[in-house]
């Protein structure tokens, strides 16, 4: 069965058969949960990857009432989290306790911090503000067109230091993987009561070191946004793909 990849839920999403996907749902947002019981069970679980670092404590709040929310593209609602520190598009705690309850729901692991880092690996699409305004202001109007902006625990990347770029030591690199996976998995320990073993890369980005790192963590199977070459880490298609001309 194909996998589905969705991020923020609109009302267009329910005209669509979905019934020969498994549905992969990324970041761990309200309106995952708001529309919760329009997405039919299937004939597989439907998996939660959450940001652990991001959901907020407090109670559940309403559910699909005829009513749809504003829809916010993920560039919108990740600058009202990192940058306004506005959580309100991301789960609460009982929200979560809720979807993870039902019997067709498997959660998992989508990083802690679910941070970027300045790299030489090309940029895959264009840059989003909010991951401009998580660098030193010096910084987000570089115009050293050799680096760019990508996931932090993929990549070794440049750490910023008395105003300059210096690349992460690889010691450095793999104590944040380290430190950003126990992070999570602490989170999970102490709020849900159990070790995930499914987990998403973040930015779909993915190394070896990095697999290997979560590997050792106990993870079992990785998700990804795209076709591998390796077995272990399955691929998914965005449903948006379904509205593109």
């Amino acid at each position: 069965m194909d996998k589905l990849m969705i991020h923020n839920i609109k009302k267009e999403f329910f005209n669509l058969d979905l019934a020969n996907y498994q549905l992969t749902f990324d970041d761990g947002l309200y309106s995952q949960y708001y529309y919760f019981s329009l997405f039919k069970p299937n004939h597989t679980p439907r998996i939660f990857f959450i940001i652990t670092g991001l959901i907020q404590q407090g109670k559940a709040r309403k559910v699909f009432d005829g009513k749809y929310l504003p829809h916010l593209k993920s560039r919108k609602y990740m600058y009202e989290a990192f940058v306004e520190k506005k959580f309100d598009q991301f789960l609460r705690l009982g929200e979560l306790e809720i979807i993870a309850d039902q019997k067709d729901v498997i959660i998992g692991a989508h990083s802690h911090f679910h941070d970027i880092i300045f790299t030489e690996h090309p940029l895959k699409k264009k840059l989003s503000q909010w991951k401009l305004h998580l660098l030193p202001l010096s910084l987000q109007y570089n115009d050293d067109s050799s680096l760019n902006r990508r996931s932090k625990l993929a990549y070794q990347g440049f750490s910023y230091s008395g105003g300059n770029l210096v690349k992460r030591s690889m010691t450095e690199w793999l104590d944040y993987i380290k430190y950003d996976t126990e992070s999570c998995l602490e989170w999970f320990e102490k709020y849900l009561r159990f070790q995930p073993s499914i987990y998403c890369f973040p930015f779909n980005e993915y190394t070896p070191v990095l697999v290997e790192i979560l590997k050792s963590y106990g993870f079992k199977r990785f998700y990804n946004g795209k076709s591998g070459d390796n077995e272990e880490i399955f691929s998914r298609m965005d449903i948006d793909n379904f509205f593109e001309d």
